[in-house]
């Protein structure tokens, strides 16, 4: 069985609204790790890792995840998935 995998990142010219749907979050977003809400972080970049999704089937799910590269306080770098993540508003 062959896989196909995909990437596209959250600054990528191609970006349209159909994609949009795959970043919730965009570049300096202030968020917070819902495991450690103390734990304070801006969005510094985010890629799109998995299937595109089948629009001509109507088809909207990703079949892939989101990460998200986070930069904290002391300017050290994290990656962590989406659904790690809660929007400060």
């Amino acid at each position: 069985m062959m896989m196909h995998m995909e990437t596209i990142k959250i600054d990528d010219p191609r970006l349209d609204e159909s994609f949009a749907f795959m970043f919730s979050f965009r570049k300096g977003d202030s968020v917070f790790l819902k495991a450690q809400n103390s734990l304070r972080a801006q969005i510094n970049d985010g890629v799109y890792v998995g299937e595109f999704p089948k629009h001509v089937a109507g088809d909207i799910k990703p079949r892939g995840i989101t990460l998200y590269e986070l930069k904290l306080a002391d300017e050290s770098l994290q990656i962590v998935e989406e659904k790690e993540l809660h929007k400060i508003d």
